[in-house]
This record gives structure tokens, C-alpha cells and sequence, in this order.
């Protein structure tokens, strides 16, 4: 993602696995968020295991206005 979208060393890249047990929702989301010292936070759902999550992936989703692939600007 750093690598992706060019962020320097000050923007904080977090990664979060979830489990989830809802109906009707994937299995598994990993919660990938940007957080630049500016405050202007994103962050992008993917319904995959972290591990197993590539370039292309991190690339789709910045792309894909899929609603499996949420890009929330945080208020």
C-alpha cells in the first residue's frame, strides 16, 4: 500500500484481520488503513486472509468501486 500509493515514512499503514460471524458476511476482512499526519484517514475492506493478499489486490481495491472493496474516508 506504502509502495501504492507513494506514502512517505510519516504515513502510518495499519492492517487488521477480523473474523467475522454475521449472516451473510464473509468468513474473514482485513481492514487496511492509511493514516497520513494530516489527518485525512482511508481505509479499504478486503474479504481475504492478510497473508494471502497481493500487489494486485492492494491495486484493485484502490481501483474498484466493488462494494466488496470499501474505500471509507474515516470522519
Amino acid at each position: 500500500m506504502r509502495t501504492l500509493l507513494g506514502l512517505d515514512d510519516d504515513t502510518a499503514v495499519m492492517v487488521r484481520q477480523l473474523t467475522r460471524t454475521e449472516p451473510d458476511c464473509p468468513p474473514v476482512e482485513t481492514v487496511v488503513a492509511v493514516l497520513p499526519m494530516d489527518g485525512a484517514a482511508r481505509r479499504w475492506t478486503l474479504h481475504q486472509l492478510a497473508d494471502q493478499i497481493t500487489k494486485d489486490d492492494l491495486r484493485a481495491a484502490l481501483l474498484n468501486p466493488d462494494p466488496d472493496h470499501h474505500d471509507h474516508p474515516d470522519r
